[in-house]
């Protein structure tokens, strides 16, 4: 293994203690004298740096967390500059890690002052152990069917080995530990819950159920987690629940529960852009007016604007060109105008843009005027495709 690349090890601070101090964590890694180092703090999808600096000759760093994150509870990361670093909880206690070696791993990573990475750490290599011996039950079960002289031993060890399991996800559960919400999330995207022995859509109903009504979203806020798991909870419903009622039903439930106005706006920031990318975009519209009407979005720029949605009744807004310029879609004259959204590459926006251009003189004459968007973010294929269409007619001014 390079010494420039550390193995992604996670301590972590007790949650529920408090101190008089100044948090600080103390780093003992003499092997990489002289890297240069960043201190990230990790929040939706932003990172803060806070802390910058060399490692000494004696390997030794402080970092003397800021006051301004006193009150911070999640994931840190400590990165080298030229690639690898670590990984840990900073949740305000003091605590140290050591590493002698010039090959960080598992077994020479030594934290002290730490119940939360004991807890990490002991839970994390429980759940493998049992799920290794569980899936090694199940593969022999198969090549010993019932009636064999093994099935009945291996049923009961399967059965214990789930109860096992079952006693560990609970007391995870149980625990007020930052690890343990840390734990938690990262089990679900695994997806790895509860029960050992569901079918796909099964653990997927079980999935949904722990992110709407058990998952701590602060907690994911600041895990590095972010966007991932706000995409696999979207993709699980669209791919494998394949129910919108549900879906909504639990993004309401998750709206409900988010209290901190900037993880509700980030939270509807990642909703647009998984909604749109998996079709759902009549279900923003729907959350539009729920949305606006909580008082908690902060802004709505770019993926937000669509919770601005227009409901029956609403004046539109004025059209806003590339050049900057607006172009009102109400006229105080007498004009009715006709909106066609197409793009280039779709072959049953041509067919309707042709049928358009054939008859521009009648819409003319019938004081319709014809304004199209094109989606083409290539300007180029834009232009090229807006000048076939105005040659194959005569009607050059519907080309504008």
């Amino acid at each position: 293994m390079n010494k420039s690349l550390f193995l992604t090890c996670l301590a972590v601070a007790t949650l529920f203690t408090t101190s008089v101090t100044a948090q600080s964590v103390t780093l003992d890694f003499p092997k990489f004298a002289g890297k240069e180092w960043d201190l990230i703090l990790l929040q939706g999808l932003n990172k803060d740096t806070v802390l910058r600096g060399v490692i000494p000759d004696d390997g030794r760093v402080v970092l003397n967390i800021p006051e301004r994150r006193k009150k911070y509870s999640g994931m840190a990361r400590w990165m080298l500059r030229n690639g690898g670093g670590l990984d840990f909880v900073l949740n305000g206690e003091s605590f140290s890690v050591e590493c002698l070696s010039d090959q960080p791993d598992e077994s020479n990573i030594i934290y002290t002052g730490t119940a939360e990475n004991t807890f990490l750490r002991d839970n994390y290599r429980l759940q493998e152990k049992i799920m290794f011996k569980y899936e090694a039950v199940s593969m022999a079960l198969n090549a010993y069917p019932e009636g064999t002289n093994l099935y009945g031993p291996l049923s009961k060890e399967k059965k214990k080995l789930a109860d096992e399991y079952n006693e560990m996800y609970d007391e995870l559960a149980k625990s007020p530990l930052y690890a343990a919400r840390f734990r938690e999330i990262v089990n679900f995207t695994r997806g790895t819950g509860k029960s050992l022995d569901l079918d796909e859509k099964g653990r997927a109903i079980e999935a949904d159920n722990f992110i709407r009504n058990r998952m701590s979203w602060p907690a994911l806020y600041t895990s590095n987690h972010w966007s991932g798991v706000i995409f696999s909870w979207a993709q699980m419903h669209s791919l494998v629940i394949e129910s919108d009622s549900t879906l909504m039903t639990s993004t309401r439930h998750i709206l409900a529960k988010l209290d901190d106005n900037l993880i509700y706006t980030d939270f509807c920031e990642q909703l647009a852009r998984y909604f749109l990318k998996f079709g759902k975009d009549s279900l923003l519209f729907e959350l539009g007016p729920e949305v606006r009407g909580s008082g908690k979005l902060l802004r709505y720029d770019g993926l937000l604007s669509q919770f601005q949605g227009l409901q029956t009744g609403e004046r539109v807004p004025d059209l806003v060109l590339p050049d900057g310029s607006e172009m009102p879609l109400v006229s105080s004259k007498k004009t009715t105008r006709l909106l066609m959204f197409y793009q280039s590459d779709c072959g049953h926006c041509e067919d309707e843009l042709d049928k358009i251009t054939a008859n521009y003189s009648a819409l003319q004459n019938g004081g319709i005027q014809v304004i199209t968007i094109s989606g083409d973010t290539d300007k180029k294929v834009f232009e090229d495709k807006a000048n076939s269409w105005c040659c194959r007619h005569t009607h050059a001014a519907c080309c504008g």
